[in-house]
């Protein structure tokens, strides 16, 4: 997930998504109208910080800071997309932010980002102290999806097991929950948030050939797979896919892989 150029050929679920949230809950997150402060957490390349979101907030804001944990995103993203108004600085959403940006932002949005972190306390707490007084936040994130399971079946095997020994931290805490809304809800409840919105949606993507499948995989891979494995690898990903009947084979031998999964959306004011 460190290759920006990678990321930004391969992520086509990910900006179709946000742009569809978007477009969805546009009324429900009421964007401050003149000089807004908007926070973009995981923002990775920088292409939906800046071609997507910037598409719903209004014109006249003040300022888009994306960030990311990443330094070759960050880097990435400012050299093709930073200006005046749009900047991206290194940041990780676990960590106690600086203090100079307490409080700092009308709006805090993240699209794809937070099912990677583990002490989601500790992340909502720092979105929080990031929101100002009368801020809110717009976050999608991953729930169930059988890409978590598919990296559980490699993590066992021997082959790939010095490479995905810690594969639990690579999969969402809210991958097995049972009422991901009703625990976000009430984390979110206790941290102090108000007029909370938490939704569990159904969702599927069709990639139209193992190609497809395969970019996408590299995209957001979190494993350090050895460049002389890789291929074999992703071999064994889609071994596993079709195993798990994701993928359908068709008549003229070519492959769709229709991932449904669930994506998790939460507003909240401070």
């Amino acid at each position: 997930m460190d290759n920006a150029e990678l990321y930004e050929k391969g992520n086509n679920m990910q900006k179709r998504d946000a742009l569809e949230s978007l477009q969805d809950y546009a009324d429900k997150i009421k964007w401050k109208q003149y000089g807004a402060r908007i926070l973009d957490i995981g923002s990775g390349d920088g292409t939906v910080t800046t071609r997507i979101l910037k598409e719903y907030t209004p014109q006249n804001y003040k300022i888009i800071v994306g960030c990311d944990v990443s330094e070759k995103m960050v880097q990435f993203a400012n050299d093709n997309h930073g200006n005046e108004r749009t900047r991206f600085i290194l940041l990780n959403i676990e960590n106690y932010p600086p203090k100079e940006l307490m409080g700092s932002f009308d709006h805090v949005v993240s699209f794809y980002t937070l099912h990677w972190i583990k002490n989601q306390k500790s992340a909502f707490m720092n979105i929080f102290d990031l929101m100002t007084e009368d801020g809110s936040c717009f976050l999608i994130f991953c729930g169930r999806n059988p890409i978590f399971d598919v990296y559980r079946t490699l993590s066992k095997r021997s082959i790939w097991r010095p490479w995905l020994e810690n594969v639990d931290r690579f999969i969402s805490p809210y991958h097995d929950s049972e009422d991901p809304e009703k625990e976000i809800t009430q984390m979110l409840d206790n941290i102090g948030f108000r007029d909370i919105y938490v939704t569990c949606k159904k969702k599927h993507f069709v990639f139209d050939s193992a190609d497809a499948i395969k970019s996408a995989v590299k995209a957001v891979n979190p494993f350090s797979i050895p460049s002389e494995l890789y291929n074999d690898f992703l071999e064994d990903y889609l071994e596993v896919v079709r195993r798990m009947r994701i993928m359908d084979e068709a008549n003229n031998n070519q492959s769709t892989v229709k991932y449904e999964y669930d994506l998790i959306i939460v507003h909240a004011s401070k």
